[in-house]
């Protein structure tokens, strides 16, 4: 579904990919795994048309980035981390606002309140909500277009376990769906709970790819210690 091939990118003089390279399987859940800074928000705005690449290739569902751009966005959507609604609106009338604007089908609409479990809240302000519902909230909108792939950029950042453990139930449904998602995260345990494959990343360069089945898999010790190590690197970086 998507191939990344050597792919660069920088900002100046920094490198913030650098011969980057992995590829996703459609229908999977596809984790990204990396410290803040590894590289995880500039491959999602490469991926979603919203910056270049300097070198290298990238083919999304049979589409090439640097020629059909347009083709690609309109299978694709995007969860960011930042929330991206408008608070003195009701939910409904965020989810009419943007339904409108992406012409949505009445189908697609009804499952994003579903799967996200708004039908209770939809008359209530947005700003009202809690920071759970916010995120689903946030979630649903990126559903509206129907995507074949959709892109999450950390969605579970400042909210309670419990909506967390809400949120992740419902993007692992989204499999039923045949939705391609990419996941990014800098918790171990929540690609653990949800993904099929993972990618470590550190720096713009690839650690380690594979199922989560074979990097986690007690048959091969060698293996599992290192990729122990790669996680505790990363996660107690991330916590500095």
């Amino acid at each position: 579904m998507i191939k990344i091939s050597h792919v660069t990118k920088k900002y100046g003089n920094f490198k913030a990919l650098n011969d980057l390279s992995f590829e996703v399987k459609k229908g999977t859940i596809f984790g990204l795994l990396g410290v803040n800074g590894a590289g995880k928000s500039t491959i999602l705005s490469i991926l979603n048309g919203l910056c270049k690449i300097d070198a290298g290739e990238i083919q999304i569902a049979g589409f090439d980035i640097k020629k059909d751009i347009q083709k690609i966005k309109e299978i694709s959507s995007i969860v960011p981390q930042n929330l991206a609604f408008y608070d003195k609106l009701t939910v409904k009338e965020n989810l009419d606002f943007f339904s409108k604007i992406q012409n949505a089908k009445k189908e697609n609409y009804d499952k994003a309140i579903e799967v996200n479990g708004l039908e209770s809240v939809l008359d209530q302000r947005a700003l009202t909500l809690s920071g759970g519902q916010k995120r689903r909230l946030n979630i649903a909108i990126g559903l509206l277009n129907n995507p074949q792939i959709i892109y999450f950029d950390e969605p579970t950042v400042g909210i309670d376990p419990k909506s967390r453990n809400e949120i992740l139930s419902s993007i692992k449904n989204y499999k039923n769906f045949g939705i391609t998602v990419v996941y990014t995260s800098h918790y171990m345990n929540e690609v653990e709970k949800i993904c099929d494959e993972v990618a470590i990343i550190s720096h713009g360069k690839l650690i380690k790819q594979d199922s989560l089945k074979n990097l986690l898999s007690k048959d091969n010790p060698k293996d599992q210690t290192a990729l122990e190590k790669h996680f505790l690197e990363l996660t107690e970086e991330s916590y500095v």
